[in-house]
């Protein structure tokens, strides 16, 4: 049995040079074309690649096997080439007859493996594939195809003891199609070191465990916890892939890292691990971030690249696999791939990135270093959907000249030579060149984060003030924001919310103040006026009470009231809990019984300062203000604790920075001191300031009648004297309100009119003065209605009248209120029904005529109610009657007139 013949198992290094008439020998030809056909295959091997390049996929279709067009090359350079599909019908057993391949054989046996026969090809020992499950047993649908080239001499020649016809002899390069089992297909495949099949076997991408903010995190012990959980995932991870990345990457590591790193690089990892503080555990978890980021893009960068240099001759020097017959079964590691040359490979830069990562592995753990100290920064970055070398240097990584951190960062920088440009917290101690050297003084649009470093360990005072001036002074979109540990500061180091409250209570603390500055100028004006007074009003005219003596005591507890109230109210830092609100309960419990002891000898022109006080409106509503400004206090106090906020803001988490536009959120301890810092991506918070001082307001101007003339002394009946008044009054409307027909006695009791006799009598206009019967119009009905309308005019006066008794009892005040109520609303009705009247009869209401009189009676009764719900009646029945009306432009204005007058519109 011969063996396959393998070209490059001995390389001819050189041929012999043909002389001139040179007697050329078989070995001398035989030289030159094996050192060509040599040549020719490493050119193919080593220089463009080894595998399959394309197509020549096998396919089973019912009793035949189909077999793509396609190309590939064995490592010992032979090219398979199919020009177009190729189809088998028929197979026969390849066994230890042929030419011995020692790749078939494991040890002294040889692989169970079926040659496929081509449609149409002559061969007696060929059997029908349409038979195959049933001799052999086997599923062919469960095979791999495996292209086989079978490299043999063949010598034809017949050679006697006589005679020998030396023809010499024959190449044969057969390519057979073999059925082979899977497990024999995948030990064919002679799969080869590649940074790819480092990076799916046995490299696995560590998972970057992420710190989830939850509970009651009270302490920097809490939120100290929550990143230790996750610090310690990421950690174990790590700790376990770095040990499995060397042992598949040395082949290419090695003039890099001789020995294995990774031993080293867990020791620093556990050694870091154990000095970590609480308030270095973010830095910590960054830094472990970066380590992870650095290994994942490691990893990644390994992908895609199975170009080869020097591929092993040996691997699958004369056959190729093809895969299974079965699409379904078919599996990456039973077929073999294409391995380019990284001359021709688009791959091979990240080869060189790869290798620049482990260096960058290195130099992260060797210059780890929480640090202390320094000033508070700002530096433009990227975020993290970029790779790690775009962005900044943290400033946790320590500069040296024996692990330069800079050249290590950015691979595409380092290619270029341009470390320098390398932006970070700590450019100045690299002597950055271009922009890293000032960053916020050049073009920040192509970055969308900002780092922020240097903070942790001061005053949040300190740190808001120096970074509010770093933002403005370079007009950066960032927000701050402070949360507390536990229980805030009395004064939060930021406003509150609902800032619009505060400029509406000083407003509101202004005018109570000038209020009880009116009330206290009144008082003493007012005493002024008793004193001026003399003996025109007498303790008696004031039922015995002594006026003098009451004004002046009564206006000096006012003083004193209004001096306690205006000092709290106005002072610098007003607090609504110093119960000024008690000084102005007093004021106007004072002012109120000086009303009321005074009354019997006063007469009021118009509202007094004092009554502006018993109102209270100012004081309510400061009071308010200050119930809604503490509601507001305390509900921001509840956000201003980083719980608060967290459960408002569920995408607060640390990036050691903050995005453009986004809010960059210190968290302080009980000390006030920054322990850590997180972010949200969009901007949370109005104010930006505390409030502002109140302004000093200017008072209003106030003339001096307001405190002079709004109320005087005048002598005033005593209840005797006023019921006579009263009587003798009633007594004589009573005679002159005399009823002359019997017309009018007919409706006395409807309408409330009394007629007089018959020699004269009249009615009195609302205006005042008699009206005879029969003088206003010349149309009776008319007459009837101003009657009516007078007379109810009258008797709400009267009515009025009465209720200015001041000795009247509570029980007779209030019989008499709720007559005059009924008497405004039966005028009310009186005034609609004169009115439509006047507007359905056709009487002329030119000026001068009977209807403009009657119009005139009516407006001046309108004049006498004053019930909200009378008015209102009244309203709506004017307002309709001139809509009826409308085609009569008079009338309507007449009844426009008429409500425009009494001020209802």
């Amino acid at each position: 049995m011969t063996d396959t013949f393998r070209n490059l198992d001995r390389i001819e290094s050189g041929y012999t040079v043909f002389e001139k008439d040179q007697v050329l020998t078989p070995g001398q030809l035989n030289g030159v074309s094996s050192y060509l056909d040599d040549q020719e295959r490493l050119s193919r091997v080593a220089l463009l690649g080894v595998g399959i390049g394309c197509g020549l996929w096998p396919l089973l279709q019912g009793n035949r096997v189909r077999l793509s067009h396609g190309v590939g090359t064995t490592t010992d350079g032979d090219v398979l080439f199919l020009p177009g599909a190729t189809f088998y019908d028929r197979y026969k057993l390849y066994d230890t007859s042929a030419p011995k391949y020692p790749q078939f054989y494991r040890g002294e046996e040889m692989i169970l493996a079926y040659e496929l026969v081509r449609e149409g090809e002559s061969d007696s020992r060929a059997l029908a594939l349409s038979g195959f499950e049933t001799r052999e047993g086997i599923a062919p649908g469960t095979l791999a195809a495996v292209l086989y080239v079978e490299s043999c001499l063949h010598d034809e020649d017949l050679c006697t003891g006589t005679d020998c016809d030396n023809r010499g002899k024959d190449w044969v390069h057969a390519t057979k199609l073999l059925l082979v089992e899977p497990k024999s297909a995948a030990a064919l495949a002679g799969a080869l070191d590649t940074p790819d099949r480092a990076a799916r076997t046995p490299l696995e991408p560590v998972v970057i465990a992420r710190p989830i903010l939850q509970g009651a995190l009270a302490a920097e012990a809490d939120l100290a916890a929550v990143y230790r959980k996750a610090c310690d995932a990421i950690h174990k991870a790590l700790v376990t892939a770095l040990g499995t990345l060397y042992k598949p990457c040395k082949w290419f590591l090695q003039d890099i890292a001789p020995a294995d790193p990774a031993p080293r690089w867990q020791k620093s990892l556990i050694e870091i691990r154990g000095k970590v503080p609480d308030r270095g555990v973010q830095y910590y978890y960054d830094f472990l971030k970066d380590v992870a980021e650095t290994y994942n893009a490691f990893r990644d960068a390994l992908f895609g690249d199975t170009a080869v240099c020097c591929p092993d001759l040996n691997a699958f020097p004369k056959h190729l696999v093809l895969g299974s017959l079965d699409t379904a079964q078919r599996a990456a590691v039973g077929r073999t791939g294409f391995h380019p040359s990284p001359m021709v490979s688009e791959r091979v830069e990240q080869r060189v990135r790869a290798r620049f990562l482990i260096r960058k592995l290195d130099a992260l753990v060797s210059t780890f270093a929480i640090p202390g100290g320094g000033d508070i920064r700002i530096t433009p970055s990227v975020f993290e959907n970029r790779s790690l070398e775009e962005r900044a240097i943290p400033f946790y990584y320590t500069v040296t000249e024996q692990v330069p951190i800079y050249r290590a960062w950015s691979y595409k920088l380092s290619q270029r030579g341009m470390e320098r440009y390398n932006y970070s917290y700590n450019a100045d101690r690299y002597a950055a060149e271009g922009a890293a050297k000032a960053p916020l003084e050049a073009q920040v649009g192509a970055f969308e984060f900002f780092r922020i470093e240097g903070h942790v360990g001061r005053s949040v005072g300190q740190v808001m003030d120096a970074l509010q001036k770093q933002i403005k002074g370079n007009n950066l979109p960032i927000d701050l924001v402070a949360l507390s540990l536990g229980q805030p500061p009395t004064k939060p180091p930021f406003p509150w919310r609902n800032q619009g409250l505060y400029p509406l209570r000083d407003l509101l603390r202004a005018d109570l103040a000038a209020q009880l500055d009116d009330a206290g100028r009144f008082g003493a004006k007012f005493v002024e006026q008793v004193k001026a007074a003399g003996t025109a009003v007498t303790d008696a005219d004031n039922n015995g009470v002594p006026v003098l003596g009451t004004a002046q005591t009564k206006t000096e507890l006012m003083a004193g009231h209004v001096k306690a109230a205006m000092a709290k109210v106005l002072r610098d830092d007003y607090d609504s809990g110093s119960n000024w609100q008690d000084d102005v309960t007093k004021l106007t419990q004072t002012a109120a019984e000086m009303n009321e002891a005074l009354s019997p000898v006063t007469k009021k022109e118009f509202v007094t300062p004092l009554d502006t006080v018993i109102s209270g409106h100012p004081a309510r509503w400061l009071t308010w203000v200050d119930i809604l400004i503490k509601d507001a206090e305390v509900d921001a106090a509840r956000r201003s604790e980083l719980p608060g906020f967290l459960a408002e803001h569920p995408g607060l988490e640390h990036y050691a920075g903050v995005l453009r536009g986004g809010t960059f959120v210190l968290v302080y301890d009980a000390t006030g001191t920054v322990v850590a810092d997180l972010m949200l991506p969009y901007q949370c918070c109005e104010p930006k300031a505390a409030p502002p001082k109140p302004p000093k307001l200017v008072p209003p101007i106030r003339p001096d009648i307001l405190f002079e003339k709004p109320i005087r002394l005048v002598p005033f009946p005593d209840k005797f004297r006023f019921e006579k008044f009263r009587d003798d009054f009633v007594k004589d409307m009573t005679k002159d309100i005399e009823v002359k027909t019997s017309y009018f006695n007919a409706f006395k009791d409807s309408i409330g009119i009394i007629v007089g006799a018959k020699g004269g009598g009249g009615f009195v206009q609302p205006g005042g003065g008699l009206v005879q019967s029969g003088q206003l119009t010349a149309d009776p009905l008319l007459d009837l209605h101003v009657a009516d309308t007078t007379w109810k005019t009258q008797k709400v006066d009267t009515l009025r009248t009465q209720l200015l008794n001041p000795g009247l009892d509570e029980a007779k005040r209030t019989t008499l209120e709720k007559q005059l109520e009924t008497a405004e609303t039966e005028l009310g009705t009186a005034i609609l029904t004169t009115t439509e009247f006047v507007a359905t009869s056709g009487i002329d209401i030119k000026p001068g005529s009977d209807g403009a009189r009657v119009m005139s009676t009516t407006s001046a009764a309108l004049a006498k109610v004053s019930n909200i719900n009378a008015l209102a009646d009244i309203e709506k029945g004017l307002m309709s009657l001139g809509n009826r009306t409308a085609t009569e432009p008079e009338m309507k204005t007449m009844i426009g007139n008429v409500l425009t007058g009494r001020g209802i519109r």
